[in-house]
């Protein structure tokens, strides 16, 4: 009774931890008004969006641009390449550190194409809305101004668009303004590329003016012109540097305080690239002024920190944000196809130091990530390797209760290492002296509280209770930290690196990876602790579902894969759990075909809503159904395929996790020993595990990370499995654990054949 009590105390904890932050985040954004191209996405102090507008764009019929004259507002974008937050400074660089103090600001990721940026990149982003990128070349590309109105080397980027998987339109920002009316100008190299037609040509462009006269150039343009792209070249450019940008800056600044207040234009200043080929970083990004008219300013009240509806992190944003961002200035509805969003303001530090460090701290977190991850993962995989290795020739010289303690303490810490990753960044451990240290040091710090935690805790006294622990605050964590907007997977081990711009928000594949694996395990123990089928199959179908609603909602897990992924694991343990014969048939018809069905269903119902409002499963639902869904799916099998062939050790690492699943399901073929006894005491156990096989298998297959997801969940396997074997030879008495003999052979034929799932077989 005690252990029924237990189990359903247990479950209910996961199910709180899952759905209960689930629902209220379901809620909080049913009740606000979703971005359009008009308005920022929503933020504390964004206006109930107009029901008319919200009725526009339906998937029926195709938007047309149009210019709001109501909303519209002249927007001057500033671009450059190469400028960081490190390199600002009140006495170095006054002017953009009045820009800091003045405006709402955002670490801006340059990824492109390929790992890092040039000028063309960059302003190729700009033109198209979407990722686009020169040609490879060892150094990044000089800019020339246009020859008779003609963009140079204009079809040497149409062939590069060609090629690329992102299916970039150049000449998209200037033909959608041109068509909702609405006048683009462009002054320098650079800003010929943003305002060029599809054809390359630019009607509305001017060379940049010398020092002294930028100011007045940029102003007569804004009154003049919609939108004004300003190009003032980059910081790795011969005979340039940032304090050549800042006192460009300081001249536009000057020109502009000078106008009346109703007249001064939106500026935007942002390093859209990294400008070289060696090294990639995270770039600086500030908006002084609203978006459109009559909405929030950047820079006043509690609108300091730039975000958009495509990251939804505060302070972050990506190239692509800013196209949609300068035609929502400018008053231009209806316009998509972006991979951005317009921008939008959040609450943030006012002070420009303030401002300046909460940048630097994520600069430090993502430098970090990519440092430490380069040899972590194989330190890692050394270590537990190191584990077993210890443990095995301890077991053959001195016995298997010599190894016990190191086992189970050691395993359990090794389980808990996975979320404690993501735990870390709740801890401020970017502002410390050595960052790389104290990253490492808060994860195993939270790696050591919750092994402590599951030793010493209640639950110790369950079989497999301490595991049960760790698998539950795995799931628990991670179900949070969706719910509340994904900061912990930002920029940490096992998390999302912000500079690859691959996911900003949701749950990560490592994470999903994780997430499943955890779930798994944990049924497997909270069930063996269960007697009855029926609630067993219960507690299974309401995690499972709560965790599809959970990973596959728009705007909470937004995991395309997640679905498919967890029915089809997780039908194996269902169907098993109920008493039911499993085969391939079934297996096939209860996770694929449910699984396709319910997703189509969520991108369906995604697509329904306007385009400005969709999330990227609404867009994918739409490339179906013009075509381009192949593009998209070719580069997530490109992914798949680079990460596979990285090296000799990654064509490897399938047939290793294939031997590990393998020898975890049939531990008496591999001499593994106790391992099999957990198996017949808790046969739910096993089928946990051989579900997990089908998982991890069918999540590489479909998510574009491929590898990676078995090789996060064996992560938290390998140490769970040494947890378990150290806790059985622990409680085992001593001669026994010195003689230990290999079970009889057809002792686990017959625990399977027992028919309750949670009762050992009787003698």
């Amino acid at each position: 009774m005690r252990r029924a009590f237990a189990a359903v105390w247990a479950v209910v904890l996961i199910l709180a931890l899952t759905v209960a932050p689930a629902a209220a985040s379901t809620a909080q954004a049913a009740s606000l008004p979703a971005p359009s191209a008009s308005s920022p996405a929503p933020s504390a102090s964004s206006p109930q969006a107009d029901s008319s507008h919200l009725a526009a764009g339906t998937p029926s019929e195709e938007p047309v641009p149009e210019q709001e004259e109501a909303s519209a507002h002249p927007v001057v974008l500033l671009g450059f390449a190469g400028l960081t937050f490190e390199d600002l400074d009140p006495n170095r660089t006054p002017n953009l550190w009045r820009l800091i103090d003045e405006s709402a600001v955002g670490s801006l990721t340059p990824r492109s194409v390929r790992d890092t940026s040039c000028a063309a990149d960059g302003w190729l982003a700009l033109s198209s809305g979407r990722r686009a990128a020169d040609e490879p070349r060892p150094t990044c590309r000089v800019l020339q101004e246009p020859i008779g109105g003609w963009v140079p080397d204009w079809d040497v980027y149409l062939d590069q668009a060609a090629e690329d998987n992102y299916t970039p339109s150049v000449g998209t920002l200037t033909e959608t303004a041109e068509k909702a009316g609405a006048r683009i100008t462009g002054i320098g190299p650079g800003a010929a590329i943003g305002t060029a037609q599809p054809d390359g040509r630019t009607q509305d462009w001017q060379p940049l003016r010398e020092s002294g006269e930028l100011g007045e150039q940029v102003t007569s343009a804004s009154g003049t012109a919609d939108i004004v792209l300003v190009d003032l070249g980059s910081v790795y450019s011969p005979g340039q540097s940032v304090a050549g940008i800042d006192a460009a800056v300081g001249e536009v600044l000057a020109a502009t305080d000078e106008l009346p207040a109703g007249q001064a234009p939106t500026l935007i200043a942002a390093s859209i690239a990294d400008a070289r080929t060696d090294d990639s970083r995270m770039q600086f990004a500030a908006v002084r002024g609203g978006v459109g008219a009559g909405g929030p300013m950047g820079g006043e009240g509690t609108s300091q920190l730039l975000t958009s509806s495509s990251t939804r992190q505060p302070g972050l944003l990506q190239v692509t944000d800013l196209t949609p961002t300068l035609l929502a200035s400018a008053g231009v509805t209806g316009a998509g196809g972006f991979a951005g969003a317009p921008l939008s303001f959040v609450d943030g530090p006012a002070d420009a130091a303030s401002k300046q460090q909460r940048m630097l701290d994520r600069q430090t977190a993502v430098l970090t990530q990519e440092n430490v991850s380069a040899w972590f993962y194989a330190a890692w995989g050394i270590l537990l390797t190191g584990l077993l290795v210890t443990c095995t020739v301890i077991v053959k010289r001195r016995g298997l209760r010599r190894a016990a303690n190191i086992m189970r303490v050691g395993g359990l810490l090794g389980a808990a290492l996975p979320i404690s990753t993501f735990l870390v960044n709740v801890l401020p451990w970017e502002r410390w002296p050595s960052a790389d240290v104290a990253m490492l040091g808060g994860v195993t710090g939270w790696a050591i509280v919750l092994t402590a935690l599951g030793l010493l805790g209640p639950w110790r006294r369950l079989p497999a209770g301490p595991l049960g622990f760790i698998a539950a605050t795995t799931v628990g964590v991670l179900a949070v930290d969706v719910s509340t907007g994904s900061s912990l997977q930002m920029s940490t081990l096992l998390g999302e690196p912000l500079l690859i711009a691959s996911r900003f928000y949701g749950i990560g594949n490592s994470a999903l990876a994780l997430y499943c694996t955890a779930l798994l395990v944990g049924l497997g123990v909270v069930c063996s602790w269960m007697r009855r089928r029926w609630s067993i199959t219960a507690v299974v179908a309401v995690a499972v579902l709560a965790s599809c609603v959970l990973l596959a909602t728009p705007g909470l897990g937004t995991k395309f894969g997640s679905v498919p992924t967890l029915l089809l694991g997780t039908a194996v343990f269902a169907v098993t759990a109920a008493g039911v014969t499993m085969s391939w048939k079934r297996l096939l018809l209860i996770g694929g075909g449910g699984a396709a069905g319910l997703m189509l269903l969520v991108l369906f119902l995604d697509w329904l809503r306007p385009t400005d409002q969709r999330t990227h499963f609404g867009n994918f639902f739409d490339s179906i159904l013009t075509g381009e869904a192949g593009a998209v799916l070719l580069r997530k099998i490109g992914m798949n395929i680079d990460i596979l062939t990285q090296s000799w050790a990654t064509v490897l690492l399938p047939f290793v996790l294939a031997a590990i699943l393998w020898a975890a399901i049939s531990p008496d073929r591999f001499r593994i020993p106790l391992l099999g006894e957990w198996y017949r005491d808790m046969p739910l156990l096993r089928t946990s595990i051989i579900s997990l096989a089908v998982l991890l298998t069918v999540g590489t297959f479909i998510n574009d990370s491929g590898i990676v997801v078995p090789a996060v969940g064996i992560l938290f396997l390998m140490p769970a499995l040494t947890h378990l074997v150290g806790t059985k030879a622990k409680d085992q008495p001593k001669a026994q654990a010195q003689g230990q003999a290999q079970p009889q052979p057809g002792a686990q034929a017959q625990s399977q054949a027992h028919p309750r799932p949670g009762t050992p077989p009787q003698p």
